[in-house]
């Protein structure tokens, strides 16, 4: 694996070298400005080169969140902001020199399973006589005293303890994206088996009637039919447990299953999970037993088997290689994000085959029929198992914290009344780290369109304006600049941003989202990807508009049919895809990009929002996203437009207002996030422990 290290003399050669080739070009295209769109003409195709071959250069190692190369993304963005003379939005205490001013910290936790501190055994009397057979071989994997026993029929039936590596034989299914937190487990109980272990009040499903489950732990396996076929038809069906529980939470982002994008998922059609229905999490929470062992599917034996081939990320696109969680160090989580879910929950594991045919070893249903069953999610009666037989798990847990951080500058607008309201201009710095070398040893995930080309025009905006602030051409209203970190993740950044803001959101007039503003087909452009759509040179997909306020709609038509004149096309500017709109991708949901890059927080605060894309591309989530495949005039003109469009709002007596009719899933979400007090003015936290400077 090719590592590079971050070079400080090279930072500074760069950064010397943006410095002096930008700002000569700026002052002297300023004179070509048109007086009704501010400074935004002097942005520059060379200027945002400069920028992007810096943010997708190798030296900053793909920016995941958290790396030390999305730290020195940050500071390279600081570092401008403040020469520029914007006002800083971050941290206003205990700040370390002139940089931390522009930070908004993430404090971030991982909790990571100890394997050797991790124990599952199970403690049974021997097998007697022919019945072992009964009990064991699921998948060629002889069960646990499965066979020892056959020829020791006449010798009492004595206890015997089997112990289960962990990853190999089984492993934890809470900590990911969307599922309960990881927390130590230390439990040993008898075992029940309750079918999928779903209780349903519509269909008055219960396969816990006549079973005592207080003090047990149950043993469950497969979906209510139901979820599957949702989830075959909305292609999220990412295995088991671990796919079913986000869904039940209605919480599950576009796929793959995000927590903190809730709007990319359909109603479940179970309903809502504690009200409508209980896990089997939740229904053992709520009658006192200790924990939940679901017996794995297909896709979860092969990631036992394999488990560095498994990897998958969030955000515009949701897609990703496999095994980048290993490249780039642990799963961290947002604490201060992390909602408290509707109704308690026990742990619960994952049995791979070993541990799955010793459960029912000897039991009335054997681990290959329960595991088929399972498999075609038929219904399968619940029983206790063998009075003498338990279970021990320990999952031995371990905390490490660390940081994150947006990047946030402020032009204070001109009017002494409306500098006090705000268009906020959005995009995210971070991408997804490390891969996998390539045939030529590189692997760094360059990130060039995603989206260092959008974080690369937000800097050429943010300079035009300062610019021209500094020779007197300010728009009324406030610009806030705002390079939201963990897009990839979930949409962090962005939820941070709205669920604690350091402004009054009902100030907020629009939120402008660039996220992969930078490729075009251009000549002998191929893509074999049926469900990419990507625009001609001069085209952009104009995203959320037409959902979210036709004031703001009409706003940027006027201003493009007057200044670049970009053909606008709203694929994607729907949350129903139909014939014409967004219906690519796993059907019947299509790709539902609307929901699916920071924008969409903006939007659940009831603020108008306008997502500017070029569209996916075969290099998208690759480590061949490199700036020599950028589009440049591509991404000068789409800047331009944005911040023509920004002036317009910032200058204009009204404001956007929203439709009076919007989705059901974004009022359902705005609701939410009012219930759970998003919103509420909150003071930026001081610099964390380890944060640039």
């Amino acid at each position: 694996m090719r590592r590079i290290l971050v070079s400080c003399a090279l930072l500074a050669v760069l950064s010397l070298t943006v410095h002096s080739q930008t700002k000569p070009k700026a002052a002297k295209a300023a004179a070509a400005v048109p007086a009704s769109y501010g400074n935004v003409d002097s942005i520059s195709e060379e200027e945002m080169k400069i920028y992007l071959y810096f943010l997708a250069s190798d030296q900053l190692e793909g920016r995941n969140l958290p790396s030390r190369g999305l730290d020195t993304a940050s500071l390279y963005i600081a570092s401008h902001l403040a020469e520029w003379g914007l006002k800083p939005g971050g941290s206003t205490t205990k700040t370390t020199g002139p940089l931390q001013a522009y930070f908004m910290p993430m404090e971030l936790v991982a909790k990571q399973v100890l394997p050797e501190q991790s124990k599952a055994s199970i403690t049974a009397p021997a097998a007697a006589g022919g019945r072992g057979g009964r009990g064991g071989g699921m998948g060629g994997a002889g069960g646990a005293g499965g066979g020892g026993a056959r020829g020791a029929a006449a010798a009492p039936a004595t206890p015997r303890t089997t112990d289960f590596e962990y990853t190999k034989d089984w492993s934890v299914s809470g900590g990911g994206r969307g599922g309960p937190p990881l927390e130590a487990l230390d439990v040993t109980g008898n075992l029940v088996f309750a079918g999928n272990g779903y209780v349903i009040n519509k269909t008055k499903i219960n396969p816990y009637e006549g079973l005592d489950v207080k003090g047990k732990i149950v043993v469950v396996a497969g979906l209510p039919a139901e979820v599957a076929a949702f989830q075959a038809a909305a292609g999220a069906g990412r295995g088991g447990r671990g796919g079913a529980a986000p869904v039940a939470d209605a919480a599950p982002g576009a796929a793959p299953a995000v927590a903190n994008n809730p709007g990319a998922a359909p109603a479940n059609p179970l309903g809502e999970a504690c009200t409508d229905f209980l896990t089997p999490e939740q229904y053992a929470a709520k009658n006192g037993a200790l924990a939940v062992v679901t017996i794995a599917n297909f896709q979860q034996l092969s990631t036992m088997a394999n488990p560095n081939a498994a990897g998958a990320f969030a955000g515009f696109g949701g897609g990703g290689g496999g095994g980048r969680a290993g490249l780039n160090g642990p799963n961290y989580q947002v604490p201060k994000l992390q909602q408290q879910p509707a109704c308690a929950s026990v742990p619960s594991v994952t049995a791979g085959l070993a541990l799955t045919n010793s459960i029912f070893q000897g039991e009335k249903q054997s681990a290959s029929q329960i595991f088929y069953a399972a498999g075609s999610n038929a219904k399968q009666d619940s029983f206790e198992l063998t009075a003498a037989k338990k279970i021990s798990l320990k999952v031995a847990v371990k905390s490490e914290t660390n940081h994150s951080q947006n990047v946030i500058g402020i032009l204070e607008g001109s009017d002494p009344v409306l500098k006090n309201e705000y268009v906020v201009i959005s995009a995210h710095p971070d991408h997804i780290g490390l891969a996998a070398p390539l045939p030529d040893g590189h692997n760094v995930n360059n990130g060039a369109d995603d989206d260092g080309s959008g974080c690369a025009g937000l800097l050429a905006l943010a300079r035009s304006y300062a610019e021209g602030a500094a020779k007197g051409i300010r728009p009324k209203r406030s610009i806030v600049f705002a390079w939201l970190a963990g897009e990839e993740k979930g949409l962090w950044g962005s939820q941070y941003f709205t669920e604690f803001p350091f402004i009054d959101l009902t100030k907020v007039v629009a939120n402008l989202n660039m996220d992969m503003i930078g490729r075009t087909k251009g000549p002998g452009f191929t893509d074999s990807d049926a469900t990419h759509v990507l625009v001609n040179p001069g085209e952009i997909l104009l995203v959320g508009p037409n959902i979210s306020s036709d004031d703001l709609e009409k706003t940027i038509e006027t201003v493009n049919a007057g200044y670049q004149k970009m053909t606008l096309n709203h694929f994607y500017d729907v949350t129903a895809p139909d014939a014409t709109h967004d219906n690519l991708g796993p059907q019947p949901r299509g790709q539902r990009i609307f929901y699916r890059s920071d924008h969409y927080n903006f939007a659940k605060m009831g603020i108008p929002i306008a997502f500017f894309t070029t569209g996916l591309h075969p290099d998208y989530h690759r480590a061949t996203d490199t700036p020599d495949k950028i589009d440049y005039k591509q991404m000068q003109v789409v800047s331009k437009t944005m911040g023509a469009v920004a002036w317009v709002l910032g200058t204009q007596a009204g404001r956007p207002q929203l439709n009076a009719k919007l989705p059901e899933q974004l009022v359902k979400d705005m609701k939410a996030a009012k219930d759970q007090k998003w919103g509420a003015i909150t003071p930026v936290l001081s610099p964390l422990p380890g944060m640039p400077y």
